[in-house]
């Protein structure tokens, strides 16, 4: 994502420069994000390329997040420094035991996330976490 400067400009702005934007979080919201950034990911895959994954293809969703974060795992400096396998192990039993909003099993829109959030430009931010996390972005060709 890094050759894009479109992105970049918007990162840096939205982010305030480099791909740290969970570094500075509690681990409860950091597990929560990269929940909601994977829940996006997947709605805009099947929504704007047809892809079903997970929860989309009627799969448990658990497997399909661990990828998820085996892939952030391999990029430098997206995940913050505390991040251990325990915590990994923490933030999918959040996102497969939670009845709430952390919830894998459950679908998520844009428009959940904003009302969510009380922000319009969260869907962006979880979208350009989840385009760091997989090294590409959903709108491109696949």
């Amino acid at each position: 994502m890094s050759g894009n400067a479109g992105f970049n400009i918007l990162r840096d702005t939205l982010w305030g420069g480099g791909n740290n934007w969970l570094h500075n979080r509690s681990e409860d919201e950091t597990y929560k994000l990269l929940i909601d950034s994977y829940h996006l990911r997947i709605e805009d895959e099947y929504t704007f390329r047809g892809d079903a994954g997970g929860l989309y293809a009627d799969e448990d969703p658990v497997p399909h997040f661990r990828r998820f974060l085996r892939k952030a795992e391999k990029k430098e400096g997206v995940l913050p420094p505390w991040w251990t396998l325990e915590k990994k192990t923490a933030c999918v039993r959040k996102g497969n035991t939670s009845n709430e909003w952390s919830c894998l099993h459950a679908a998520v829109e844009k428009s959940d996330i904003q009302e969510h959030y009380h922000d319009n430009t969260m869907p962006t931010q979880l979208r350009m976490l989840a385009d760091e996390i997989t090294g590409s972005n959903v709108m491109s060709p696949a």
